[in-house]
């Protein structure tokens, strides 16, 4: 009669563990290998997160700079007085495919500092006055701040400006940004308009500017 010999699944269950136990080594030693990335890795990595962060710096300066895009002046100056007023002119150039729009000015000259018309008084003289929409400098073109024209005007002042000396000031445009003003002080004599005033240079001369 044959018989079935009992050791030869043992040897059998004995080899299975083992190739178990194999299998088992092989995983832990992927998952150290994963854990730890070649040098060729970690160098087609590393300059990824070098580069992102240059195009957040670039905006970063164009922001804080501020100034305004295209919009430069030609020749400023100032014209020199004792006190009270004086207007400040240039040729304001806009080098953009926009118009800018210049809506306020601001200087610590004086009491007030503002943009000035010329328009025509009820005499049919012509006088000057704030201007209530600012100065409009066309896409590709220019305005003129002239003596007896448009102008940057400071009322209020206590000291003497001087021939030679430089008067500063800020334009301020619509999208907030600015344009920074040095003008050189001159001595000028001419363009004889009334001002058009409210409150209390109402009544006061604006000759001269």
């Amino acid at each position: 009669m044959t018989t079935t010999s009992p050791r030869a699944p043992r040897r059998l269950g004995a080899a299975a563990v083992l190739a178990v136990a194999a299998l088992g080594l092989t995983a832990c030693a992927g998952d150290d290998a994963g854990s730890a990335p070649s040098a060729s890795d970690a160098s087609s990595v590393a300059p990824a997160t070098d580069a992102a962060p240059a195009s957040d710096s670039s905006s970063a300066a164009s922001t804080a700079d501020g100034q305004a895009a295209g919009l430069t002046i030609t020749d400023p100056w100032t014209k020199a007085t004792e006190e009270g007023m004086t207007g400040s002119f240039g040729m304001l150039e806009n080098s953009s495919d926009q118009d800018l729009h210049i809506v306020g000015v601001r200087s610590e000259l004086g009491e007030t500092v503002e943009l000035h018309e010329m328009v025509s008084g009820e005499d049919g003289q012509m006088v000057m006055q704030r201007s209530p929409d600012g100065f409009t400098v066309p896409a590709g073109g220019s305005f003129e701040l002239a003596p007896g024209g448009n102008h940057v005007m400071f009322m209020g002042l206590t000291d003497p400006i001087e021939p030679g000396e430089d008067v500063t000031y800020d334009l301020e445009l619509e999208d907030g940004s600015t344009l920074e003003v040095t003008s050189v002080v001159r001595p000028f004599t001419g363009a004889s308009e009334s001002y058009h005033g409210g409150e209390s240079h109402e009544s006061e001369d604006h000759a001269d500017h």
